[in-house]
């Protein structure tokens, strides 16, 4: 049996019940600050996500052309690293100069041999005059051709410079600058 407290005044209190759970305007509160700071952190998730794909489409490009390098130098004959621009993007490493992003699945040397650009970001390939270019590689790892050759890989955000001088030697860099790609 509970007992009713006696206060100074002679006048009975009634003990206050206690309610556990939360009220509709705390649920209210704490919903709208979860969309605020998901507001918030939408976008810079998807900048994450976007450096991710640029980096792994650069440094894979950057792998290519050193795959194709290490293949001449073992084979001892020519191979060539296909950039396709125009057409479904995408670079590849072949032992013929013809192979394409259409006849990969025939002349590519293996299924790592082959890199299509992520298309979300609208990442592009190009070179200097933007077209097509096949490097190619001798039986002594360097190129066939007296310069340099240079491929720019850009999105919305990013952009990569990968050049392979005459000797052979493959150089990735980027602006701005992305973590685990030297800055240009």
């Amino acid at each position: 049996m509970a007992f009713h407290a006696y206060t100074s005044n002679n006048k009975l209190s009634i003990p206050q019940r206690r309610l556990n759970g939360f009220t509709l305007l705390e649920m209210l509160v704490v919903l709208a600050v979860i969309s605020l700071l998901s507001l918030i952190a939408i976008p810079s998730f998807d900048a994450w996500n976007e450096r991710n794909a640029f980096k792994h489409a650069a440094t894979g490009i950057a792998s290519l052309a050193k795959q194709a390098r290490m293949k001449a130098l073992i084979n001892k004959k020519n191979m060539f690293l296909i950039a396709q621009i125009e057409h479904n993007s995408c670079v590849l490493v072949s032992e013929e100069n013809s192979c394409s992003c259409a006849t990969r699945q025939s002349c590519a040397l293996t299924e790592s041999s082959f890199l299509s650009l992520p298309s979300r970001w609208n990442t592009e390939l190009s070179t200097t005059n933007n077209e097509d270019k096949i490097v190619a590689f001798n039986k002594n790892g360097t190129l066939n051709f007296a310069s340099n050759t240079t491929l720019t890989l850009s999105s919305q955000r990013f952009r990569a410079k990968l050049v392979i001088n005459t000797l052979g030697r493959v150089k990735l860099c980027s602006v701005p600058s992305i973590s685990g790609i030297a800055p240009c």
